[in-house]
């Protein structure tokens, strides 16, 4: 009965570390996703705020 109670702790000991890998594999994607929504973001705005309104207003006056 012990080597029966000693597989399914082992088991759920192993079940437990691939979870945590899969929850820290998930969350630095989460992470590195926003980072890179936020640069590009940015990007599209200095953009905009650079060359496409200022060309838009010469052409209004």
């Amino acid at each position: 009965m012990e080597e029966r109670s000693q597989g399914a702790t082992e088991y759920l000991l192993m079940l437990g570390i691939v979870l945590t890998l899969v929850a820290s594999i998930v969350a630095s994607i989460a992470i590195t996703s926003q980072t890179l929504g936020s640069s590009v973001s940015g990007q599209i705005d200095n953009i905009m705020d650079n060359f496409i309104i200022p060309g838009l207003t010469g052409m209004l006056l």
